[in-house]
């Protein structure tokens, strides 16, 4: 029997969340692919502060680890993000770093992308060196420029 194909487009959180619970209910109900644009399993964003401070690693910080995705039947797409989602064809579209191109069929689709976060409309927000703080590589160029200057500053605290 051919069970139905859900695609979840995003790899956070709260979708993640939405699919431990989904197994928990019906484990067999769908053959599940799951697209995230960054190279990780699902972490705990939240705790990305105590990574960037030294008090914890992004190891600590996982969430559901790469063996979760493979123990349930999970096809994960990490470090690739979706670019198009063919709304008649049923199919959703992501590349790699590298530009190649992965194609999901779905009969469900779950968008869980998230937010972007907002950069002020300041003179020098496109600077080298100016960042909104979201995710893991946000943490280690953080982490990484820290080694170099002495000085950072900080909009916002969200």
């Amino acid at each position: 029997m051919n069970k139905p194909k859900l695609v979840m487009v995003g790899n956070g959180m709260a979708g993640v969340r939405t699919l431990e619970e989904l197994l928990k209910l019906a484990p067999d109900m769908y053959d599940i692919t799951v697209f995230g644009a960054e190279p990780h399993p699902n972490y705990n964003r939240i705790l990305l502060s105590p990574v960037l401070a030294g008090e914890q690693t992004v190891d600590e910080i996982v969430l559901n680890s790469w063996e979760w995705y493979t123990d349930n039947h999970i096809t994960l797409h990490a470090g690739k993000k979706v670019v198009e989602v063919d709304r008649v064809k049923r199919i959703v579209r992501a590349v790699d770093a590298q530009g190649a191109v992965t194609e999901a069929a779905y009969d469900r689709l779950l968008m869980c992308t998230g937010s972007n976060p907002f950069m002020l409309p300041v003179p020098g927000k496109d600077l080298k060196g100016v960042i909104a703080y979201r995710d893991i590589a946000d943490t280690d160029y953080m982490i990484e420029t820290a080694r170099t200057h002495k000085n950072a500053v900080v909009i916002g605290g969200g």
